[in-house]
């Protein structure tokens, strides 16, 4: 029988997305593609989903907590007698895992560190941001996956795990199902900008799509735009896509960042934000555009957008930041933007892309067959399974595969 492994995600995105959600469609992609393995995904459940479901090789166990528990238990007295990673321990157990696989929430760690104290078992966490972890944990983890190499430096030299239990595993995109922007007709292209609200045959159209919350850039960007608005470029539009951080506090730094950012898109001319995509629509949203725009002002360990966009034959105006310099540095033609803050900087790095049309096709060229070559969901599934073969099986069975 296949050994199973267990993925643990957070509570607080529904599984499979409903939205663009990094951590939750790698969950997904790789596990419905998983051969040697079960894949067992344990997540939360949300209204009007079932309690299980199978997908291809993927069985979805999700758990249940009522809304009068939350309300007594997590909201006014916070005591949580039974939580959410005990009841993933619980159904883990239940479904014999052989190993548990972490999904970026450092308070799944901190959750389980008393159960794998008593009963050991093999932990791989999956680290895609630099949210502090649980020290009390870390000595449980069996072994660390970082998202990039900038997130494999940090858990080294900020947490001091050695490298020899950090892998690299880069994250993925469907380039078969994505076809790139230059094979759809000029029909088709023009119908999928009118259904995002360009109707200007002529337009040049950027594209942003990212959580609305200020490391990300997204005002800056609106500068720029206005910039090169400014400069005679009224063919040009800016297509947003994302979501805003749903809450009335006025404490809350990214909903009030991301209420005033949406309310200045709607005194601006040529910008519209579509909202948050569904994951299915995403690609859509990508083919509709000439160049993606990414202007994160903080260390972006590596955004899955960043190989979408590349998937659908979009160049890429990126800054110097994080992971995203892994992914871009082999491209030819490409420069980054060292002070994505500047909006006359990241103006001028636009406008080079908007004069220079051979430069984008020759360059979108190249990144479709970067992904294709390198980028594609088997081969992250394939470095999945031979982590656990290296974890989970003896080592004359992992020299006989």
């Amino acid at each position: 029988m296949k050994k199973t492994i267990a993925h643990l995600i957070a509570d607080y995105t529904p599984f499979p997305p409903t939205y663009p959600a990094g951590t939750e469609s790698r969950v997904e992609q790789v596990a419905r593609r998983q051969n040697r393995y079960r894949p067992l995904v344990l997540c939360k459940q949300f209204d009007g989903q079932c309690a299980a479901e199978q997908i291809d090789a993927m069985t979805i166990r999700r758990v249940r907590i009522g809304r009068l528990y939350r309300r007594l238990f997590q909201k006014l007295t916070r005591l949580d007698p039974w939580p959410y990673t005990e009841r993933l321990w619980q159904v883990a157990r239940a479904e014999q895992a052989a190993l548990l696989h972490l999904h970026n929430e450092p308070k799944l760690l901190a959750g389980l560190h008393r159960q794998l104290q008593r009963h050991p078992t093999p932990v791989v966490v999956h680290v895609a941001n630099e949210k502090p972890l649980p020290d009390f944990a870390v000595p449980l983890v069996t072994h660390w996956v970082a998202c990039s190499q900038y997130i494999a430096r940090w858990l080294q030299e900020e947490n001091a795990i050695p490298a020899d239990k950090i892998s690299v595993i880069y994250t993925g995109v469907d380039a078969v199902a994505r076809a790139p922007h230059w094979l759809l007709s000029a029909e088709k292209r023009q119908s999928l900008r009118t259904q995002f609200g360009i109707t200007n045959p002529q337009a040049r159209v950027l594209l942003f799509a990212g959580r609305i919350v200020k490391e990300k850039g997204v005002d800056e960007l609106l500068d720029a735009f206005e910039l090169l608005r400014q400069q005679g470029n009224q063919d040009l539009y800016l297509l947003i896509a994302g979501n805003v951080r749903d809450s009335d506090d006025q404490r809350n730094e990214k909903a009030v960042y991301g209420k005033a950012v949406t309310a200045r898109i709607t005194q601006m001319q040529g910008v519209h934000w579509v909202g948050s995509l569904h994951p299915h629509n995403m690609h859509d949203f990508l083919l509709a555009g000439d160049l993606f725009v990414m202007p994160s002002i903080w260390p972006d360990p590596f955004p899955t957008v960043m190989i979408e966009a590349a998937a659908a034959g979009l160049p890429i105006v990126a800054a110097a930041r994080g992971g995203i310099t892994e992914f871009l540095r082999h491209c030819p033609g490409n420069v980054f933007v060292d002070n994505p803050a500047d909006p006359k900087q990241l103006a001028a790095s636009i406008s080079a892309w908007l004069e220079d049309p051979a430069r984008r096709y020759s360059v979108g060229r190249w990144l479709r067959q970067y992904v294709e070559a390198q980028f594609d969901w088997s081969r992250v599934c394939q470095e999945f399974e031979q982590l656990y073969d290296r974890l989970l099986l003896p080592q004359a069975k992992r020299e006989a595969k």
